[in-house]
């Protein structure tokens, strides 16, 4: 039976189930896998005395994973950018191969870690949506696919303050505090409710999936903030549910790259993806369309797509990734469209002084932009010191054209705090 002897940077909760599924399952995989996995040292700035760390050596210092020569694998599980990239260039350098969860490291410096040496040594299944085996399915059951979209729910975060809003009546404010209370939002959440951490996971998957160079920038991203209980009562009165997704979609060679609020039709299996759940539905041109769900965070099913990760490395058979071909190898083809060509419908509350002529006013603007409109609800406010609402539905519309008229209706003297923009968005 093969020995895997691995080194384990950082002792947070990831690192913890780690050890944990290694405690109950390491026989049961060694079986099943005839890999034996055996934690040789563990490295973190603070010692954790109640945790079990199976016999491993424990140091603070990081840099005495890549000078262990008993250790074949570092599993980095820091978090943070600039001290976790330094660690997996020097395991790499080292000659050791590295398994990471850390999405932040590799789509603003996976150009720089994965080349052709280092390709089949370093690991990142743990980055993207949890314990759903996304990245393997890109890298292995796909790979004879051209995909044409993908589409997903890739924060928990955020997944689970949109559903506590709709489900428990919860303003914005009080659901985020209740995800923080539960564990699934941190202290400072802003990376997740402003989209952050969902961008840096959809960088990654469309690198697997369109064969592209990792490029942060290029992914146009919203976040939640702006998001009312109102919105998510308005969306469910017109048949649809308010989810942050990120989105990849092929227009002959040229990609939509974009994560924010949608409105998804309350029929569509995405939009009964609920709480803290991920989701991401794919589809190739061979596969057809793929719905692939589970828990998209969390110390087990994290810890779970790390070892699913640690035996591909094991076994030595591991996939090469698709979007790090050799340099002989000529490239796709394709490009990202800039957001303001995006064609979509959208979702308008615009907040207006109830005078008459303001709706007159609101759709002269957009029939002057050529927008038609799908639906129009005017919703009278519950006491007199309250501005309306009006909610407007459009048709598919590009972005630049949208955001001009939302700039000209923001201008009118009646209209008051803003115009809340959602996109809608349907997944056939």
């Amino acid at each position: 039976m093969k020995e895997l002897k691995i080194g384990i940077a950082g002792l947070g909760v990831v690192a913890q189930g780690l050890l944990e599924i290694l405690r109950n399952n390491g026989t049961l995989i060694a079986e099943r896998t005839g890999v034996s996995i055996k934690v040789a040292r563990v490295a973190s700035r603070s010692e954790r005395p109640g945790v079990d760390l199976m016999g491993a050596e424990f140091s603070k210092s990081i840099d005495d994973l890549c000078k262990d020569s008993e250790v074949d694998v570092v599993v980095e599980l820091m978090g943070g950018v600039e001290v976790a990239k330094d660690l997996i260039h020097s395991a790499l350098a080292s000659g050791k191969k590295v398994v990471t969860a850390n999405k932040a490291v590799i789509a603003l410096h996976g150009n720089e870690l994965l080349n052709e040496e280092t390709r089949n040594r370093l690991k990142f299944e743990a980055s993207v949506a949890g314990a759903i085996p996304i990245i393997n399915l890109l890298q292995g059951s796909l790979v004879s696919n051209r995909i044409q979209q993908l589409v997903g729910i890739i924060n928990g975060t955020c997944n689970y303050i949109l559903t506590a809003m709709e489900q428990q009546s919860l303003s914005f404010e009080s659901a985020l505090q209740k995800a923080q209370e539960l564990g699934f939002a941190e202290a400072d959440p802003s990376f997740d409710i402003d989209g952050i951490d969902a961008a840096h996971k959809l960088t990654i998957l469309l690198s697997l999936a369109f064969d592209m160079p990792f490029d942060f920038e290029k992914i146009f991203v919203e976040g939640i903030r702006s998001i009312a209980e109102k919105d998510i009562i308005f969306a469910s009165e017109l048949g649809y549910r308010i989810k942050h997704v990120g989105i990849l979609r092929n227009h002959d060679g040229r990609i939509e790259a974009r994560v924010h609020p949608a409105l998804i039709p309350k029929e569509q299996l995405l939009a009964n993806v609920l709480f803290e759940q991920n989701a991401v539905s794919v589809i190739g041109d061979a596969s057809g369309r793929m719905l692939f769900s589970g828990p998209g965070a969390g110390s087990l099913p994290t810890a779970s797509a790390v070892f699913s990760d640690l035996l591909d490395l094991g076994s030595d058979n591991g996939l090469k990734p698709q979007s790090l071909r050799k340099e002989s190898t000529k490239p796709l083809a394709l490009e990202l469209i800039m957001m303001d060509e995006v064609c979509v419908p959208h979702y308008l509350r615009i907040n207006v002084l109830d005078k008459p002529g303001i709706m007159a006013d609101i759709t002269k603007v957009l029939s002057e932009s050529e927008i038609s409109i799908e639906a129009v609800i005017q919703k009278e406010s519950e006491n007199e010191s309250d501005n309306a609402s009006i909610i407007i539905l459009t048709n598919a519309v590009e972005e630049h054209v949208m955001q001009k008229a939302i700039l000209t209706i923001d201008s009118l003297p009646e209209v008051s705090k803003g115009v809340v923009d959602i996109r809608l968005e349907s997944m056939s």
